[in-house]
């Protein structure tokens, strides 16, 4: 008999611990998210609080919840990390097992091996201390000086087997102490400047080793050992051991708990435990650790968070800070909260719990003695049970207690009012039943001369002036101001106000009802919650939109509206009031709101389960209940003001889909504040880092260009895609809205720079101009001075006359000569060529020095002619990429050199087969030019092309220039009738020139 009370009484004490246990919020990274390997060898804390990770597989830098892998030179072939450091140059080192060792400095690496004086290149521990980095390895340490990368190995090495496994370090007292796997404890000494080894306690299986307040822990084989640290040195050997499984890694936060990462090889004794006066506690199942193999543990002081490495299963980070605890409570569904000075009670599925001052169950009170109350009270009263004829719900009383139903409970007074499917129980501070109302409600009240309300669901609702006699005034559901489906009955000083899930607010006062709807005074009807803050204005949610504050104390004045587009979540789950906050549940998780700023808490801070039954302020403390279990939330930590965002680094950038070159980039992060490129490369991506916040899930993002631009739409991804920019000068600006923090940051990022083409460059611009303004003046200057002989021309005889016109018609040949090749400039511009339009100006400045000599004569030799119209053809051909063939063919018996003819009379024919003879789609284009000696004075000279030949089109183009040319010839062959004669044929144009020699 005292066997079985002793273990009613243990099974009585494991329950209550399983049900006041706390689990912490906590995050699992595995190669789902970016991790290189699930199998975590090494976990290190720099400087700035990042956390590096040395997998089997390579290293990564956790920032802003991804990943950034460390890109090793081709040089390392092995990328297995067993362990991080930092030098106090803020290089980073990397021990590789099997690899050696290898410094980083933000932009390259310097490998220490074996074949540079490593004992050997399986690494296992590295120790930064002063100017030095300790390396341990299978054979001995090595020190390895930071400035100098010069290596030495300590002689007093004792091997085992031929190994000697140096597995961690530890310093005290300006000493370097390491543990070996089979000697035991060592230390560095110097003599003479030179390091040796030294014993300093021997034993077996020293695998890891942790120095906390003076006490060295060891992690040995199943156990771990502990020394104190001057009784080492004084040659004391007293240790105590304890454990059950191999520890490789320890940690120390800020509350000064030891952590212990074990790993059991063999068993399952592995997980995360935590130490305190000599005995381990695995708290792995509380802080959602599920790997047995855990390798290392580092904490992060700033963050308050703890991480964990394990062999299988990637990292685990765990929030230490205590804002939120969660309590499975055996997975009991949490109906309802309500609290008895420091104590709190909590309606679940199967009853009544009353917690004491340390939330651990002292009382519960089981279905079984609700039912067991009920059935007493249907035998045992004399009052008739109310039916469904006298206007109740009738109730029915078969339900058996497994099946009973609590919908709220309820203090007053000096006692618990609990509703349920099988009726409305009293209840004393004590936990026992004391009374039974036999009637059905699944929302009840007082009002505030203490009178019972019953909410009728389709029937009215009854006042209770004696609810035990049920003895109550009915409001019929026909008068507009009685209230209907109502969820929620709050009091104020001296009014009690109701909320219906379709017909809006209502008040109660001097014993009536008023529709606020009905009256026209808030039209708002589908209403969910309600509660009051501390200045007792009304707060209250609708069921699918906003939450509305209205002042109540002398009038009805709503003093701010929250819009449901501002609110995080569709369906609002609960509503509370805290100082300044109010606490808005929704399936997303909590809004806190205030002045304007909504804040989100969710399950990234904890909040894992956001399908909330019920919720209660205590004190300073949130509760919220679930379907399985509840979660406590510190609100003065959650409302608290937090870190946000302090500044932005670039990881990659790609201009035109191609990524630049790593070289401009240290420690990950671009190493300039500009980017300049050419108008061909304009489209720019952009990847980014937010730095110094905790939770990157609650940053959403948005950018501009110009302060005078609007902004881009908000996005979760820290990303900017820039396409097509014209070429202008941007300044990139990031605006970061942090959820967790409520705060808002700009960050002016990086200047863009994007050059013209060179059409629109200053030089390009000047040289056309100075071009244009040349050729405008050499025109003016040269009409001006065929004016000028014209006018002295006059005075003389008809020849001179004569040949004063002949010059007048050759200058305007020339400008307009000029105005064309200006547009064939103009086209290899326009088109881009840059090239053909250098070499284009080249030749074209070129041809006018001849036009320029050649202007000045009345005729010219054929040589001389021909001479001038290969340079023409030559820059024409160039707009047709050098397509049209041509020929030249001057008679034998022609004199070039002395035979003359009219200048530039053949130009403007050639002229007009480059603009109108030949299109882009025309195949083999030829024309040729011939001199042929018809009589001994006469001679002829044939101009023919196979272009398009339709003398419509043509004759329109060439009519100014045959005319101007048949002037010239008039004037000095006067006895010549037609010296111009031109045959638009089928496939081509002839034009035929008769001219006396």
């Amino acid at each position: 008999m005292q066997f079985r009370i002793k273990f009613l009484l243990l099974l009585l004490f494991l329950s209550a611990f399983s049900l006041q246990a706390q689990y912490k919020p906590s995050k699992n990274y595995t190669t789902a998210d970016g991790l290189p390997n699930n199998a975590v060898r090494s976990l290190f804390l720099d400087k700035k609080s990042d956390l590096w990770i040395g997998t089997e597989n390579g290293i990564s830098k956790l920032e802003n919840g991804a990943f950034t892998n460390l890109i090793l030179p081709n040089t390392i072939t092995n990328n297995s990390c067993w362990d991080i450091t930092q030098d106090k140059d803020e290089n980073m080192w990397f021990a590789s097992y099997g690899g050696g060792v290898y410094k980083f400095n933000g932009n390259k690496f310097t490998i220490f091996n074996h074949k540079n004086g490593l004992p050997i290149d399986r690494t296992r521990k590295l120790l930064s201390y002063k100017n030095n980095i300790f390396a341990s390895t299978e054979l001995g340490i090595a020190i390895i000086d930071i400035k100098t990368n010069k290596i030495i190995v300590p002689k007093g090495i004792l091997p085992h087997f031929g190994v000697f496994i140096v597995n961690d370090f530890l310093v005290f007292n300006d000493e370097v102490y390491f543990s070996t796997s089979n000697e035991g404890l060592f230390k560095i000494i110097y003599t003479n400047n030179v390091p040796l080894i030294k014993q300093v306690y021997k034993y077996q299986f020293a695998y890891s080793l942790g120095f906390y307040d003076n006490t060295i822990f060891s992690g040995n084989k199943g156990f771990m050992d502990s020394f104190k640290i001057q009784d080492l040195i004084s040659g004391k050997t007293a240790s105590k051991s304890f454990g059950k499984s191999i520890v490789w890694d320890f940690a120390k936060d800020k509350n000064h708990t030891l952590y212990a990462a074990a790993w059991g090889v063999f068993d399952l004794s592995g997980g995360l435990y935590s130490i305190a006066n000599n005995q381990i506690t695995n708290i792995s199942e509380q802080y959602g650790i599920d790997s047995k193999n855990l390798l290392n543990v580092v904490y992060s002081p700033k963050k308050d968070i703890l991480y964990v490495g394990s062999k299988d299963k990637g990292i685990y980070e765990i929030q230490l800070d205590k804002t939120i605890d969660y309590n499975p409570f055996e997975n009991k569904a949490i109906v309802d909260f309500e609290t008895l000075e420091t104590r709190k009670i909590i309606l679940h599925q199967d009853g009544i719990s009353f917690l004491d001052t340390n939330n651990s169950i002292s009382k519960t009170i089981p279905l079984s003695d609700f039912k067991k109350f009920e059935v007493e009270y249907i035998k045992n009263s004399k009052q008739k049970l109310p039916t469904h004829e006298d206007g109740y719900y009738e109730l029915n009383y078969s339900i058996p207690s497994p099946e009973i139903e609590f919908y709220e409970i309820l203090k007053h007074q000096k006692s618990f009012w609990i509703t349920s499917n099988i009726g409305v129980f009293e209840m004393n501070f004590k936990g026992k039943i004391i009374n039974y109302v036999p009637i059905h409600s699944y929302k009840i009240g007082f009002t505030n001369d203490d009178k019972f309300i019953e909410t009728i669901p389709y029937a009215g609702v009854r006042v209770y002036d004696d609810v035990y006699h049920l003895k109550a005034e009915h409001f019929s559901e026909f008068d507009k101001n009685t209230p209907l489906d109502i969820v929620g009955i709050l009091n104020t000083d001296n009014k009690t106000y109701l909320i219906s899930v379709f017909q809006g607010l209502f008040v109660h006062q001097n014993k009536v009802f008023q529709s606020l709807r009905k009256d026209n005074i808030w039209k708002e009807s589908k209403l969910k919650f309600i509660t009051k803050n501390k200045k007792s204005n009304l707060i209250i949610a609708s069921e699918f939109g906003a939450v509305t504050i209205i002042d109540v104390a002398k009038s009805f004045r709503i003093l701010k509206t929250i819009p449901k587009n501002q609110i995080i979540g569709n369906t609002i789950t609960f509503l509370e009031s805290y100082k300044d906050f109010i606490f808005i549940g929704t399936e997303k998780g909590i809004n806190m709101y205030r002045n304007g700023i909504i804040q989100l808490f969710d399950k990234e801070q904890g909040l894992k389960d956001a399908g909330i039954s019920s919720s209660h302020i205590f004190d300073n403390q949130l509760w919220i209940g679930t379907k399985k279990g509840f979660y406590t939330i510190d609100l003065d930590k959650l409302t608290a003001n937090k870190n946000t965002v302090s500044s932005i680094e670039i990881r990659a950038i790609a201009i035109n889909s191609i990524p630049i070159n790593q070289s401009n980039f240290r420690w990950f992060s671009y190493a300039s504040d500009q980017l300049v490129c050419d108008y061909q490369h304009n489209t720019i991506a952009v990847d980014f880092v937010p730095k110094g916040h905790s939770f990157p899930n609650k940053l959403k993002f948005r950018y501009r260009l110009k302060n005078t631009n609007r902004w881009s739409p908000y996005s979760e991804k820290p990303f900017v895609y820039l396409s097509y920019l014209l070429n202008d000068t941007y300044h990139l600006e990031i605006e970061v809205l942090d959820l967790n923090a409520g705060k808002t940051s700009y960050f002016d990022i990086l200047k863009i720079s994007i050059q013209p083409p060179f059409w629109k460059t200053w030089w390009f611009v000047s040289m056309i101009f100075i071009i244009g303004i040349t050729s405008t003046i050499i025109a003016i200057l040269w009409t001006k001075r065929k004016a000028k002989q014209k006018a002295e021309a006059e005075a003389i005889t008809e020849k001179i006359i004569a040949k004063s016109k002949l010059e007048a018609l050759l200058s305007q040949m020339n400008p307009h000569f000029t105005f064309n090749a200006m547009n064939a400039i103009q086209n290899f511009v326009f088109n881009k060529d840059a090239l053909n339009s250098a070499i284009y100006i080249s030749e074209f400045a070129s041809l006018m020095r001849q036009t320029l000599d050649n202007s000045a004569k009345q005729t010219i030799t054929i040589e001389d002619e021909i001479d001038y119209l290969k340079t023409y053809i030559s820059i024409e051909n160039q707009r047709f990429d050098n397509r049209i063939q041509y020929q030249i063919r001057v008679d034998e018996a022609i004199d070039m050199t002395s035979i003359e003819i009219p200048t530039m009379l053949l130009q403007p024919f050639v002229e007009n087969i480059f603009k109108h003879a030949f299109d882009d789609n025309f195949t083999n284009p030829t024309f040729k030019i011939e001199f042929i000696i018809l009589d001994k004075n006469l001679m002829q000279i044939l101009i023919s092309d196979n272009g398009k030949g339709n003398a419509k089109t043509t004759k329109t183009h060439i009519s100014r220039g045959i005319a101007i040319a048949k002037e010239r010839l008039q004037i000095m062959h006067p006895s010549t009738l037609d010296p111009i004669k031109i045959d638009f044929l089928e496939n081509g144009t002839t034009v035929n020139f008769r001219l006396i020699i």
